[in-house]
């Protein structure tokens, strides 16, 4: 991922005023794929290819996309050409969020095969479409509670099986789901191990079993961010299916904070330090509550709540929570 970003610093370190054309290097996906930079010094992808049934140029808050543009270019041999493009601009200049943009669209583009047709090609860049149409949406949780799961996905011995059970919707019961078990996590930035409950996010059906992770995430100056934990986990996630599948939930649940979120940065050593999972049946409840009475929420401090060891986790019959440490 690192060679996207260090291909546009080059782009910037050389960058001109000085001609109409713009500049671009080849990726090393294929040379059907061009990586630019704009006047603004943002980036820009061109992607060869000339689409029968395109939709009309788009406007989102944070992309421009342009289907079957003409474009003059200069490559970094100083060789001048045109050719017909679909061109993907970003419109934000935080040299952040430009890495993260950059990093998402090239693990797209990598699905695309060298000889595809326009068909496939349009079906990837809808998808880049998809993502970032996201961030016009309210953010679905707080920096902090992705940035707690994100972390949990981190640590785990099974990455890709968590992926893979992570809520496709931000407003799921669970936050991950096997299809047979579950797993809640929750944060804190307290100096004690509180966190809010609803009374039915202790209640799993009757065959399921439900663990809770409790995550200590202290704001700092200078931990990690969510784009960090994303690397992390990529280090360990090789399939790019499975990449995109968390770049899509992460793009969902944070909405229009997408750009934002990148300046938050949660102590990362106390995080692991402290994370600590829970059987929901060892975790206090309000108990005899009328069936009239719904949606019961309550704090509970877990503190003093005897968490599962390691060795305890992986005696548990349960693909999802083996992996957990």
């Amino acid at each position: 991922m690192n060679q996207i970003c260090e291909l546009f610093r080059g782009l910037k370190d050389n960058f001109s005023e000085l001609t109409d054309s713009t500049h671009v290097v080849s990726l090393p996906l294929s040379s059907r794929f061009l990586l630019g930079i704009t006047k603004i010094q943002t980036p820009v992808f061109f992607i060869e290819c000339e689409l029968k049934n395109y939709s009309a140029d788009l406007n989102l808050e944070y992309i421009s996309v342009m289907f079957n543009k003409k474009c003059s270019l200069i490559d970094d041999s100083n060789r001048k050409f045109s050719k017909v493009y679909t061109v993907i601009t970003l419109n934000q200049s935080d040299c952040d969020f430009q890495n993260y943009f950059l990093e998402v669209v090239y693990l797209i583009l990598q699905k695309i095969p060298k000889k595809a047709d326009g068909v496939l090609i349009k079906k990837e860049i809808d998808k880049i479409l998809q993502l970032f149409s996201y961030t016009s949406l309210p953010a679905a949780k707080s920096v902090q509670g992705l940035w707690a799961e994100l972390l949990v996905i981190e640590q785990s011995e099974s990455p890709e099986y968590l992926i893979k059970s992570w809520h496709s919707h931000a407003n799921s019961r669970f936050d991950f789901n096997d299809g047979k078990d579950k797993l809640e996590v929750k944060s804190t930035s307290l100096a004690k191990r509180v966190h809010d409950f609803s009374l039915d996010q202790l209640k799993p059906n009757e065959n399921s079993k439900l663990i809770i992770a409790s995550v200590f995430a202290l704001e700092t100056t200078s931990g990690k961010n969510i784009n960090d934990l994303r690397k992390m986990i990529f280090e360990k996630v090789s399939n790019i299916e499975t990449q995109s599948l968390m770049d899509s939930i992460v793009f969902k649940v944070l909405g229009n904070e997408i750009s934002k979120s990148l300046d938050f940065y949660f102590d990362y050593q106390l995080a692991v330090d402290e994370l600590k999972f829970f059987d929901s049946g060892s975790i206090p409840k309000i108990e005899n509550i009328p069936a009239e009475i719904s949606n019961v929420k309550f704090s509970c401090d877990l503190s003093n709540i005897k968490s599962l060891s390691k060795n305890e986790l992986k005696k548990i019959d349960s693909v999802l929570f083996r992996g957990l440490l």
